[in-house]
């Protein structure tokens, strides 16, 4: 009833019922089972059919005049006042009302519209991002693996394998294995279905948080941030920062033409500070690929690194506290562990960084049994990886020595010493023939060797970088010029071809152009600074594939995220996770920020993610970490 009056309400106004005036007929009709053309119950008592039969054949509404025929249809002749109620005086009632009610209907409706597009946008980016969350699984889902499985017969598997197999995901429609790698993951049941009420408590606006299994454990060195705890730390750190933005390779200034003067120092082209000392050298800052700085000079690489007060450099995106490599080379090739001197704060973040590097993502973190396409053949699905078993390979014992945080590294931390006035800190390491001692005053650290001073460096360049960046890759023109890039219809442009070790090589990575349009695979450090010299715009290259987090591979890729447009990230969940896991640590980014920093696009092993016309199929590939490869295929060509 009241759909009806407001439906007659659009189009008449009170007054024009109240007056009788002839009234539009609609198509629209009533839902009672008189069932009249036009807007003439608008002006009846609508109280059901059979009080409008009666009052039909009562003669309280006007028939239809013979000469106005049909058309006349919807008009009524006004009741002479002082009679009874007239018709006209209850339709301008009831239309009044019926507007009344057709306003806050409108209203309500729109309200209704608004909300179940928020819930849409919503639910499209719970569908993007759900790989990411391994909330506890709806309790009815209490399916333990159906192959592969690791848990011990009878034992109850734990809330991140209660994950439908291959046979139920295809019945149910829902699931990992369930999903597409083209579009949205699954249906909205199917969502709302894997979804508890713990997993909707932890959703953000943009998507469910990644859960608590995939964040780190907090260490207790981990609860001291570096945010300045004074006014006077404040301006410490704002001026560091101010110096790390006017730092240019090209321009000498008076403090660094001091500091270059000393014969020990010098100031590395990536970044860093390495100084000389009889008992070898000690670096400050650690950006990605330094030990390539050292090998390209001629200089020892260092055993001892400083760590700044700031480990991260936010203009370029850049890890300054980047262990890996260092680590790898002292270890795999000098048979000796590397110290790193910092704060205790510091010293847990690197700690589980290179735990997580080394020893890989923990069991509960690996995911490969549901990330194959539901329609790949049972032979390839049969033949998926043990990343478990592939990882503890790669730890075995090297010549009596286990791979391990611990047995690559050893933490000297800075602490107070009754030698030093206040505020000063105090770092020693002792080796057979004398001592080094890093002494930090504030705003610079002084290097002793044997009690005798031999340099003092600015801390803000610990964490400094040059402007421009160094980049080993060629430049296709004079620094400068400016060129038009033609991207190939098909085909690579490859950014590096060297491993981290390499002296006068870029680490491996290239584009994968495809009509016109690229993908980043691995992009190495500062990869974007070098697209834009050599004419490549940003905006021709919006997906990025990561193969594996190690620091040669996945430093570019964070780079892009943080300084570029929204990319699309194309990889594992497996890879995913561990990735952000990685980097929250390294940059001391909010999770729920990181993951709104870029799109996370799920690949299936065996199906084909379609860009650009062309098609890219995904599979495994033996590492140290779990790591991707992938077949690209174009118009024919592969």
């Amino acid at each position: 009833r009241t759909s009806l009056d407001g439906l007659c309400a659009r189009h008449c106004s009170a007054e024009q019922l109240a007056a009788g005036a002839a009234i539009p007929s609609h198509t629209n009709r009533c839902c009672c089972d008189c069932c009249l053309c036009g807007c003439l119950l608008s002006r009846m008592p609508l109280d059901g059919s059979s009080m409008f039969r009666k009052w039909i054949k009562s003669g309280a509404a006007a028939a239809p005049s013979t000469e106005d025929g049909a058309a006349s249809l919807g008009r009524c002749s006004p009741v002479p006042a002082g009679g009874a109620v007239s018709v006209g005086s209850r339709a301008s009632k009831g239309a009044h009302d019926a507007s009344e009610s057709a306003e806050a209907l409108q209203s309500q409706l729109e309200k209704l519209e608004e909300e179940c597009q928020k819930i849409k946008h919503q639910l499209a980016r719970v569908h993007n991002h759900a790989e990411l969350s391994i909330e506890v699984v709806d309790e009815d889902l209490t399916l333990t693996r159906s192959r592969f499985s690791r848990a011990a017969p009878g034992a109850t598997p734990p809330a991140s394998s209660l994950l439908p197999s291959k046979e139920s995901s295809i019945k149910r429609g829902t699931g990992a294995r369930g999903a597409s790698a083209g579009g949205v993951r699954s249906t909205a049941g199917g969502v709302a279905s894997s979804l508890n009420s713990s997993s909707i408590a932890s959703m953000s606006s943009f998507g469910p948080r990644m859960s608590y299994a995939v964040r780190p454990a907090p260490s207790p060195g981990a609860a001291a941030s570096h945010a300045p705890t004074s006014a006077k730390d404040l301006l410490a750190m704002v001026q560091r920062g101010r110096k790390r933005a006017q730092y240019n390779s090209r321009v000498d200034s008076e403090e660094l033409a001091a500091l270059t003067g000393n014969g020990a120092v010098t100031l590395l082209p990536r970044g860093g500070v390495h100084v000389r000392t009889r008992h070898g050298p000690v670096q400050f800052g650690i950006p990605p690929e330094t030990i390539k700085d050292s090998l390209q000079l001629g200089l020892d690489v260092p055993k001892v690194y400083v760590v700044g007060k700031e480990r991260f450099n936010l203009k370029f995106g850049t890890n300054t506290a980047e262990f890996e490599f260092p680590a790898y080379w002292n270890f795999f090739i000098k048979g000796d562990k590397t110290t790193v001197v910092c704060a205790a704060a510091a010293a847990a973040v690197i700690r589980q960084v290179m735990e997580e590097v080394l020893e890989g993502p923990a069991e509960e973190h690996l995911h490969q049994d549901d990330e194959y396409s539901p329609f790949v053949d049972d032979s390839i699905y049969a033949a998926r990886p043990d990343l478990l078993r592939e990882i503890g390979y790669f730890k075995e014992p090297r010549n009596g020595r286990k791979i391990e945080a611990d047995t690559l590294l050893q933490f000297v931390e800075f602490a107070c010493s009754e030698e030093l006035p206040a505020g000063h800190l105090l770092a020693r390491m002792a080796f057979d023939d004398g001592t080094i001692e890093v002494i930090d005053r504030g705003a610079e650290y002084d290097v002793r060797v044997d009690d005798e001073l031999v340099a003092t460096v600015p801390d803000w360049l610990s964490s400094a970088i040059a402007d421009p960046p160094h980049i080993l890759m060629p430049m296709a023109t004079a620094v400068g010029d400016a060129i038009d890039f033609e991207a190939p219809q098909f085909g690579i442009t490859v950014l590096g071809a060297a491993d981290g070790f390499t002296a006068a090589g870029t680490t491996a990575g290239f584009i994968l152009w495809m009509r016109g349009r690229g993908i980043l695979v691995d992009p190495p450090a500062h990869s974007a600074h070098y697209l834009r010299r050599n004419g490549i715009s940003s905006r021709k290259i919006t997906h990025v594939i990561l193969t594996h987090c190690h620091a040669d591979h996945d430093a570019g890729t964070f780079q892009k995220i943080l300084l570029e447009q929204r990319v699309t990230v194309l990889t594992t969940r497996t890879i995913m996770a561990a990735f952000v896991r990685k980097y929250a640590l390294i940059s001391e980014m909010n999770y729920d920020f990181l993951q709104r920093l870029f799109c996370f696009h799920s690949v299936k092993i065996g199906e084909p993610v379609h860009f650009q016309g062309g098609s890219i199929k995904f599979f495994y590939s033996l590492h140290a970490l779990p790591c991707i490869g992938f077949r690209a295929e174009l118009a024919g060509k592969s």
